[in-house]
């Protein structure tokens, strides 16, 4: 999250400049397109809002839709967090092995098997070598029952459900975004005096039979 926030800080610097900048060049101060853009593109609805202070209701549910998401991955983040620090310390306990520094892959073999020697048998009877973990006490493990096993991996699973949600939310954030700027940049620049103006015609340019259609954006 640290990372994403300073993102969003150096965003918020540069869209505030440049929206600046656009203001001062505008002869009748009619919001900027840019500007609007660059600050949906920072919080959602915020271009709106820069627009039009008294009617943005539809940036107000971008930004509400951004707001609950953001909500909805520091809370999946923090109960993943949880779970995490659960896992190591029921490993701990029931099954007697350190799970603090341990990979995926070992994490997945003491979900699947009750020690490491019936893994370790598994494996050779499934001719996978490379699969072998060696031998030694930092890798052993031992459950007390199948059932602490099975807790244990119902625990894993949820973990990784968590996980797999959280580049779903990411991508959702950054359409919401990107809709949020682009409808706050199309109505800023039907305010100016030169908005994207489209043509339509049944010949071509030279004048001969053929569609034509021209679109011209002024940035």
């Amino acid at each position: 999250m640290y990372p994403l926030l300073v993102i969003l800080i150096i965003f918020i610097s540069f869209a505030q400049a440049t929206a600046q900048t656009n203001e001062d060049l505008s002869d009748q101060n009619l919001p900027s397109p840019h500007g609007a853009l660059l600050r949906s593109f920072v919080l959602p609805g915020w271009g709106h809002q820069y627009i039009d202070k008294h009617n943005w209701t539809r940036g107000q549910y971008h930004m509400a839709a951004d707001v609950a998401m953001i909500l909805t991955y520091v809370g999946i983040t923090t109960r993943t967090t949880h779970l995490e620090s659960n896992l190591e310390t029921f490993a701990m306990s029931k099954a007697h092995t350190d799970l603090s520094s341990r990979g995926r892959e070992y994490r997945l073999a003491v979900a699947g098997f009750n020690t490491l020697t019936e893994y370790n048998d598994y494996q050779l009877r499934s001719r996978n070598w490379d699969n072998l973990i060696a031998d030694t006490p930092d890798n052993q493990w031992n459950w007390e029952s199948t059932s602490e096993r099975l807790q244990y991996q119902d625990m894993r699973e949820r973990i990784d459900r968590n996980n797999n949600q959280l580049p779903g939310i990411l991508t959702l954030m950054v359409a919401n975004r990107v809709l949020s700027g682009l409808n706050s940049f199309v109505r800023a620049r039907n305010l100016m005096d030169n908005p994207p103006a489209a043509s339509f015609s049944y010949l071509n340019e030279s004048g001969q039979r053929g569609v034509t259609a021209n679109i011209r954006f002024n940035f």
